[in-house]
């Protein structure tokens, strides 16, 4: 990795090419030679796990092409870098590396300028990538708050693509469990429900079927935990949770955006050992929702078991 003699090596390489730069008398600089030299230099050091120095000479690209006018290439530069810094970072904190988190900084103000460009050039959906891109390394990354704010700048850019947006949303909610705001969650599953009713076309795609399941079942793991009081519910979670209890009519299966009839006996079974407070039909249940349930839904169904032994 970025060893001593490496570490020198480079800055001398740097360093030379930088030197191509420099205003002579009667002669005016290569701009574009040391561009491709920045360029062929980033590619050696990646290929040696120098991310931090291979971000760097990305930099240096992309301020030559910023003097050459190429905006294209400049905010691939710039995108290149900040994925670099972002890689630097993750090793270190997969290392437990002590650090003043100098190379997260660096990458995220390379993703900032990127998406700055990109919305310059008018191109919000590409801009709203690097933002979803950021976000979600940054939650990879246990910083889940400063996550949410460029998932939320991501949905905004997003508006003009619904589904796209709706994919913000539900990385915006997930953040929200996270953070343990689970009321803010549950209002954040409960507005993605009704903007896919609302908007999508009829019969739902698979993609909106997929997330209409996740916000159901999300919301209904976060009502059993949350137990608010019947006056306080709001009706369309008080229909959620009389979809899912036993006094059905006639015990008909209820209407659920997936095709899987065991976990939706589990989830029944769930919320009436929720309702009766039976903290051992929930243990067992739990163990049998496991293998059906994905990581997020697991992590909600943890904060249910733990918060119904409290009680």
């Amino acid at each position: 990795m970025e060893a001593g003699a490496g570490t020198g090596g480079f800055l001398v390489q740097y360093r030379g090419i930088s030197s191509k730069l420099k205003k002579r008398f009667l002669r005016k600089p290569n701009v574009a030679e040391a561009s491709d030299e920045f360029g062929q230099l980033a590619r050696e050091l990646s290929e040696g796990e120098a991310w931090a120095q291979a971000g760097l000479c990305c930099v240096a690209v992309a301020k030559c092409e910023q003097t050459l006018l190429n905006a294209s290439t400049e905010v691939s530069a710039v995108t290149q870098a900040a994925r670099y810094f972002l890689k630097a970072e993750t090793v270190n904190h997969q290392l437990h590396c002590p650090s003043f988190n100098e190379h997260l900084m660096t990458a995220i103000s390379c993703f900032q300028h990127a998406i700055q460009l990109y919305m310059e050039q008018g191109k919000p959906a590409l801009a709203a990538s690097l933002a979803v891109e950021l976000g979600q390394a940054l939650r990879s990354l246990g910083k889940p708050s400063e996550a949410l704010t460029w998932l939320c700048m991501a949905a905004d850019f997003h508006t003009a693509s619904p589904f796209h947006h709706l994919t913000c949303l539900s990385y915006i909610a997930s953040c929200k469990v996270e953070l343990g705001d689970l009321h803010g969650a549950l209002m954040m599953f409960t507005q993605i429900t009704k903007l896919i009713t609302e908007t999508a076309g009829k019969p739902l795609t698979h993609a909106h079927k997929d997330i209409l399941a996740k916000c159901e079942i999300s919301s209904l793991l976060i009502l059993l935990t949350l137990q608010p009081l019947p006056q306080q519910t709001n009706p369309a979670h008080a229909r959620l949770l009389e979809k899912y209890s036993w006094a059905t009519p006639d015990m008909q299966k209820p209407d659920v955006p997936y095709d899987d009839a065991e976990l939706v006996v589990l989830l029944q079974s769930l919320v009436l050992a929720c309702q009766g407070g039976d903290t051992e039909a929930l243990s067992s249940l739990s163990q049998h929702l496991t293998p059906l349930l994905g990581p997020d839904h697991l992590h909600l169904l943890h904060i249910l078991v733990t918060e119904m032994n409290r009680s």
